[in-house]
């Protein structure tokens, strides 16, 4: 690889034209230049097209197809993937946006081939770009950065730390494993995209906030994430059957253990979930979320269960609390 590779960027976009200005905007505002987008539109019937062609960038160039929708989400992608022909790839939510350093901090890390994927912390925006909370990543770094291949797993299967909106892949490293995954059932591509990406090569982490993550009332992740939670377990533990013995090994886990520890991680989705409703002054619905993890979760979980319930009582989010106890934004 080059000193300068060429990264493709697809938009996959579905009536995202309030947004996708925005994500484009923030794309052509990167200090690294040598990049393609290809966006895909499915089938979108607002004025996403007008958006796009009020772009003359002759590096930007998109495709439409009849919408194929949430559960297809990876094929659309892929339809943009073999459009493109860089080196590095991304896909970019046509609803979230990036710092303009973004791709010039990330590309030189490819450097090293052993790299598969380099992702970072992102923040947690409003319709408005007004910063809400943000995300980290967990502290064991040797483990997230899956060395040996394999290791990252062990986080991955009971938590989707990988903040999509911050990923850059090696396209060969995507050949291999097939392009964007997205297994019948399974409402997202990125989940399964990155744990088969931890058989093949290494991660790296940039401590450095790669991606602004949008939310709203029409996002895909928002009113369908319990639901992706639900349907990553069975996947999770047939992933996990599938590995030799060895990797297995590796990933930390037993079987019995992940089903445990997958249990938990849906009653602390229920957390994460009421932590959005107030990101979103949704105090009731937060309240309802807060409610089921103070009853089924467990001890970590119940604990900030409670407090997000008192912060549903009181009209304050999270993060706000956090900042008031002197604390960073919570994860």
């Amino acid at each position: 690889m080059g000193s300068n590779p060429l990264v493709s960027v697809i938009i996959p976009t579905y009536n995202h034209g309030r947004y996708l200005g925005r994500a484009i905007q923030s794309l052509l505002g990167q200090s690294y230049a040598n990049w393609e987008l290809v966006i895909v539109v499915d089938g979108s019937t607002d004025n996403t097209l007008e958006v796009i062609r009020s772009f003359e960038d002759a590096r930007i160039t998109h495709i439409y197809q009849q919408n194929r929708g949430v559960r297809q989400l990876a094929a659309t992608i892929n339809a943009g993937l073999g459009r493109t022909r860089g080196e590095l790839v991304t896909m970019l939510p046509s609803d979230d946006t990036w710092p303009g350093y973004r791709l010039e901090k990330q590309v030189p890390v490819f450097a090293d081939p052993n790299v598969a994927l380099c992702f970072g912390r992102q923040y947690i925006i409003d319709e408005n770009d007004r910063i809400l909370g943000e995300n980290k990543a967990p502290p064991d770094l040797d483990r997230i950065e899956n060395r040996p291949i394999g290791s990252a797993l062990h986080e991955m299967f009971v938590a989707n730390f990988i903040a999509q909106p911050t990923v850059l892949i090696r396209r060969a490293a995507l050949d291999k494993i097939g392009g964007y995954l997205q297994p019948p059932g399974l409402l997202a591509e990125d989940y399964p995209t990155h744990m088969a990406l931890a058989l093949v090569g290494e991660f790296r982490y940039l401590d450095l906030v790669l991606g602004n993550y949008r939310m709203h009332e029409a996002q895909m992740t928002r009113n369908h994430y319990l639901e992706m939670v639900r349907t990553d377990m069975p996947y999770v533990l047939e992933f996990f059957r599938g590995l030799d013995p060895e990797t297995q090994k590796r990933t930390g886990w037993g079987e019995a253990d992940l089903a445990r520890a997958l249990s938990a991680r849906l009653y602390n989705t229920y957390f994460e979930v009421g932590r959005r409703g107030l990101l979103a002054a949704e105090w009731t619905d937060a309240r309802r979320h807060f409610v089921t993890a103070l009853r089924h979760g467990n001890p970590k979980t119940k604990l900030k269960a409670f407090v997000g319930l008192s912060c549903s009582v009181l009209r304050m989010d999270l993060e706000k609390a956090a900042r008031l106890a002197g604390r960073t934004p919570l994860r």
